[in-house]
């Protein structure tokens, strides 16, 4: 097989040289859940709302995104 036909796609593409800010926003959600789920275990700072809401922002955009492209095809 050569290698001009195998392209590789990328963390943050959806196709070679497609990118996605779909998964980039949804990788700093969860980056940003991550930090804030860290600061309430060490400071006893009480943000479950916050980091729950950013850890929902960090997958469900993308599901939903799915359910969207499957009804439209």
């Amino acid at each position: 097989m050569s290698d001009d036909t195998c392209e590789k796609t990328g963390f943050l593409e959806e196709s070679p040289n497609a990118k996605s800010s779909m998964r980039l926003m949804c990788f700093l959600s969860l980056i940003a859940a991550l930090v804030f789920g860290y600061m309430e275990l060490k400071a006893k700072v009480p943000f479950p709302n916050l980091t729950t809401m950013f850890l929902v922002s960090a997958f469900a955009p993308k599901a939903v995104q799915k359910f969207a492209e499957s009804k439209t095809n």
